[in-house]
C-alpha cells in the first residue's frame, strides 16, 4: 500500500481551490485546516510523527500557493493561524505544533528570492510575537544542515 502523503494532497487541493476563490490565501489555510484535522484525528497529543505531520501539510499549503504565485507572507500568517486553533483543538502543544508549521513554510527557501523570506519572517514576526525569530532560526539551521552536506559530499 502507498504511503499516504498529506503534504501532497494538500498543495493539489490548493492549487486546484486557488484557480477558484477569491481569496487564494484563506482557500489555502482553510484546505491546510481540513486536510491537518482530519490526518490529527486519532492521534496522541505524543505521536511522534506529530512535528513532521504538521510540517507536511504547511509544506504543502505554501507550496500550492508558491505554484499559483500567490502572496506567501499572508498565507503563511494564515496557515500560521488554522496551525494554532488546530493545537488547541487537538489538546497539542501549541509551541510544538508552530515549529512544525515553521518547518513546513521553511521549505519554500529553496524556491524563493530572499526578499521573499524577509517579507514572509517580518509578517510572521507581527502576527506571531517570536514566531518570525523563530522561523529566522529554523532557516538558519536548514542552510547549514545544506552547506554540511555539500561540504561532505565533496570529499
Amino acid at each position: 500500500m502507498e504511503e499516504f502523503r498529506i503534504g501532497q494532497l494538500t498543495k493539489e487541493l490548493v492549487a486546484i481551490k486557488l484557480q477558484k476563490m477569491s481569496d487564494p490565501c484563506a482557500a489555502a489555510a482553510e484546505l491546510v485546516q481540513k486536510t491537518l484535522s482530519l490526518a490529527l484525528k486519532g492521534l496522541s497529543p505524543n505521536d511522534p510523527g506529530l512535528d513532521r505531520l504538521i510540517a507536511d501539510a504547511c509544506r504543502g499549503g505554501i507550496t500550492g500557493l508558491l505554484l499559483a504565485d500567490q502572496n506567501l507572507a499572508k498565507g503563511a500568517v494564515l496557515i500560521l493561524e488554522v496551525v494554532a486553533e488546530l493545537a488547541s483543538e487537538f489538546n497539542l502543544d501549541p509551541a510544538q505544533a508552530m515549529k512544525g508549521a515553521l518547518h513546513g513554510l521553511a521549505d519554500l527557501h529553496r524556491f524563493v528570492q530572499p526578499e521573499q523570506i524577509y517579507d514572509i519572517t517580518h509578517r510572521i514576526e507581527a502576527n506571531f510575537m517570536g514566531a518570525g525569530e523563530a522561523f529566522s532560526q529554523i532557516l538558519g539551521e536548514i542552510k547549514q544542515t545544506q552547506s554540511g552536506s555539500r561540504e561532505e559530499s565533496n570529499l
